[in-house]
């Protein structure tokens, strides 16, 4: 994957932690923490990228 297609996929995954954090539902709740959770995985492969993209150019 592209830094920029990691990047969108954070964003969309970010979307979603803020919806299900908002909200007052049990499942959302859990459903914020699965988000959080694969954001986090994004981040080493977003560095990996951005650190490629930037020696190529």
């Amino acid at each position: 994957m592209t830094k920029h297609e990691i990047y969108d996929e954070m964003v969309k995954l970010m979307q979603d932690f803020t919806t299900a954090h908002n909200s007052t539902k049990k499942k959302d709740a859990a459903a914020a923490r699965k988000a959080a959770g694969a954001l986090k995985k994004l981040v080493t492969p977003y560095n990996q990228a951005s650190i490629a993209e930037g020696k190529s150019s």
